[in-house]
């Protein structure tokens, strides 16, 4: 239990939501704790002392330590020196001054159970400290401890603290070089090949003074189609804007294997431990609200899943008295399928190869390249192209090689438009798809490429047709004619020559 402490204390009444007194009628208390169910308390008895009055104010008086509370070579009941009660006074976190004096078993408990409040009697005037003692918290709570005077009955509410955890990823558009929506959501879609963001954030509990030490874990399972993280940068997210770096190293943060953490619970792919973070603040004060804040990249892989299903990854943070619920992000990726046909019979047509280009940003507006995406190479039976792990974006088809005796076609632009959640919530019990929708249209906003399945619906891959005619054969002129002007040419000179001799 006195680990517990090293911990959890506090002096402030974080764990009060609300506190009502009531004037003793003898010489011994009561405290009244609501909202309780499912949670285990531990009190101690920290000083005792006499009740007196000033004008309308209650004060404790001939302070005395307390069953959990005195000096090594002291005993309860000793009477507490002037000069550690100033320095109490003095102090901006008195806990740190009574942590490590707290002895012995507490004086009372509530046990886990289903009760919503318990009153504890005929406890002795003074100060107490109140811990909550349970030992498996629900997923995401802290231990809320309490200082707590008590010079008369007094009914306190429970407030549980809370550490809040979530993964994000950013969308951008490459063919614009633009946010997709809001800097960090649930969703994105990319390009196999490409980075993606990823950024991890806790917030730490409003008790964060109370511990000695706060050491955090981020566990992240990526999904088979990322690969390891790259680029990573943790740091400490201010209240106040200001970002305080966070080294790697020891102190600092380490990336280590998933089974690096006891408090695992699910599988991860590795996890990012951070140091004692109270370390790491330096000059800088804690303020409620602060975040650790883990961003990385990871190459999307060809791998990949590609359409609606969308490639599921999350994380979930160990925290000194447990961890954080999983939060999940997923990333997006479509498909582009074409049959080449030939335009009168509408039957394949083989023989054709293309090479498909995006258009790719620069970050100055209106400035970039055509790149290419890949190139599908002609082939004697191959007359249908599949293009697999695109997103968004502005694309050009080109037919790099015609079909024998066939026209060639002109270069295809078109815009593909992917809509999808900005936010989302994995469900473990049904198909969840952050997919939305998705169509090619050309230049003129004419839908060429559809998204449909088999059964007609939308499933992230899009499919048509590229028609290609055979060369016309042109009239023949020369041939015919040349020789019926020749023979009456002929019979001209004839007639002349006959007409001159005669």
């Amino acid at each position: 239990m006195k680990k517990l402490f090293t911990i959890v204390l506090a002096l402030a009444m974080i764990l009060a939501l609300s506190t009502t007194a009531f004037a003793a009628e003898n010489d011994t208390v009561s405290l009244t704790i609501t909202g309780i169910a499912g949670h285990a308390y531990e009190i101690y008895q920290i000083y005792t002392g006499d009740i007196e009055y000033e004008g309308t104010e209650t004060v404790l008086t001939h302070v005395k330590y307390g069953a959990n509370h005195y000096p090594v070579d002291g005993r309860p009941g000793a009477d507490v020196p002037l000069d550690e009660l100033k320095t109490l006074m003095s102090s901006q976190n008195p806990a740190d001054l009574l942590d490590s004096s707290v002895k012995g078993d507490p004086i009372a408990t509530i046990p886990v159970g289903e009760e919503t409040s318990k009153t504890i009697s005929n406890l002795v005037p003074g100060y107490y400290m109140i811990v909550d003692a349970t030992e498996e918290l629900p997923d995401g709570q802290t231990r809320s401890p309490i200082m707590l005077q008590m010079l008369e009955d007094v009914t306190i509410a429970s407030k549980h603290a809370s550490i809040t955890s979530e993964k994000k990823v950013d969308d951008k558009k490459d063919s614009t070089h633009e946010e997709d929506g809001e800097d960090w959501q649930d969703v994105a879609d990319y390009d196999f090949g490409d980075d993606v963001p990823f950024r991890l954030t806790v917030t730490l509990p409003e008790t964060f003074n109370s511990y000695e030490t706060y050491t955090l874990t981020f566990h992240d399972q990526k999904a088979a189609g990322l690969g390891n993280p790259e680029n990573m940068e943790v740091y400490i997210l201010h209240t106040d804007g200001t970002k305080i770096p966070v080294n790697q190293g020891n102190p600092g943060y380490q990336v280590l294997p998933c089974t690096s953490d006891k408090c695992e619970f699910g599988g991860c792919s590795f996890t990012i431990e951070v140091g004692d973070v109270k370390l790491l603040y330096g000059d800088k004060a804690f303020a409620q609200g602060d975040m650790i804040v883990v961003e990385y990249t990871a190459e999307f892989l060809d791998t990949a899943n590609v359409g609606k299903d969308g490639n599921e990854n999350g994380m979930y943070v160990c925290h000194p008295d447990g961890h954080t619920p999983k939060d999940y992000v997923t990333v997006l990726t479509y498909e582009l399928k074409i049959d080449k046909i030939d335009g009168a019979t509408k039957e394949a047509l083989a023989g054709a190869g293309f090479t498909l280009y995006k258009w790719i940003a620069d970050a100055k507006e209106g400035v970039g390249d055509w790149e290419v995406v890949s190139v599908k190479a002609a082939g004697e039976n191959i007359t249908t192209f599949t293009w697999s792990g695109i997103d968004g974006g502005l694309y050009k088809l080109v037919e790099s090689t015609r079909p024998n005796a066939y026209n060639a076609i002109g270069d295809i632009e078109f815009t593909l438009d992917s809509t999808h959640k900005t936010t989302w919530v994995k469900t473990e019990t049904a198909t969840n798809s952050a997919f939305l929708d998705l169509i090619a249209k050309d230049l003129n906003g004419t839908p060429i490429f559809a998204d449909q399945d088999a059964n007609g619906l939308e499933d992230g891959k899009l499919e048509g047709v590229v028609e290609n005619y055979k060369g016309t054969v042109l009239p023949e002129t020369g041939a015919e004619g040349t020789v019926m002007l020749i023979t009456f040419g002929t019979i001209l000179v004839v007639v002349a020559a006959v007409f001159m001799i005669t």
